[in-house]
């Protein structure tokens, strides 16, 4: 039995958007792992790093939570609800990025930082902001991938080279969770686009803030842990 193009089309957006939700949980496990290795960083932390233990506190077990809930509604039909909670999970994950970025910042003006454990620290919050951009950069290409989208259908958030290949196998391709990761491991890696190429004002905006994190962890973090051991 030959399924219709726009059925085959809804099913692989479906399973895309179940596999952003595990970047997602996987992120928010992450941030859990970078609490307890920022914990070891500094022995003495400043004000700024306990206050983001604080937010720790209630921000990724509510993410997890919240992340749980989507992913059962995921199984179902309710669509929009899956969509409502996943935007819950995916603003709670970026603001546990963020507070780890933070953190990760003012623990290079503490000179009693452990190295191994900086450097162990930032790896953790490289991967968490590839895995939480993944899912980003879903969400807002995503309305304008559905054949039912009420958005704006003159131009998608983000053009992939297969958009406009031409070939005849591409005539109803759309972007799987592999193609979001390259986009992001290469913005977190290259400080900056590649391909696919943005569009839109929300990819644009996180693409800024991706870039940001990474130049933070990437470039100021790993070259205070490197000094610190030599």
């Amino acid at each position: 039995m030959t399924l219709l193009p726009g059925f085959g089309r809804a099913r692989s957006l479906h399973r895309t958007g179940g596999a952003a939700l595990i970047t997602l949980i996987l992120a928010d496990l992450l941030d859990l792992a970078t609490s307890s290795t920022m914990l070891l960083t500094d022995p003495n932390p400043s004000i700024l790093v306990e206050a983001r233990q604080l937010l720790d506190l209630w921000t990724s077990p509510v993410a997890l939570s919240t992340a749980a809930a989507a992913m059962v509604l995921w199984f179902t039909p309710r669509r929009r609800a899956f969509m409502r909670v996943f935007d819950v999970t995916l603003g709670l994950s970026v603001l546990a990025l963020c507070v780890n970025a933070v953190s990760l910042v003012a623990s290079l003006f503490d000179r009693q930082a452990n190295p191994g454990f900086l450097l162990l620290s930032s790896t953790l919050v490289y991967v968490q902001n590839v895995a939480v951009f993944t899912a980003w950069y879903w969400r807002f290409d995503h309305p304008f991938r559905r054949d039912d989208t009420n958005e704006d259908p003159n131009h998608p958030a983000l053009v992939f080279p297969h958009d406009s290949a031409g070939f005849p196998s591409l005539a109803n391709w759309t972007p799987g969770i592999v193609d979001y990761v390259f986009l992001s491991f290469n913005t977190a890696s290259t400080f900056g686009p590649t391909l696919p190429v943005p569009l839109r004002v929300s990819v644009q905006l996180g693409m800024m803030l991706q870039v940001t994190i990474a130049i933070s962890v990437l470039g100021m973090l790993s070259a205070r842990a490197i000094g610190l051991i030599t």
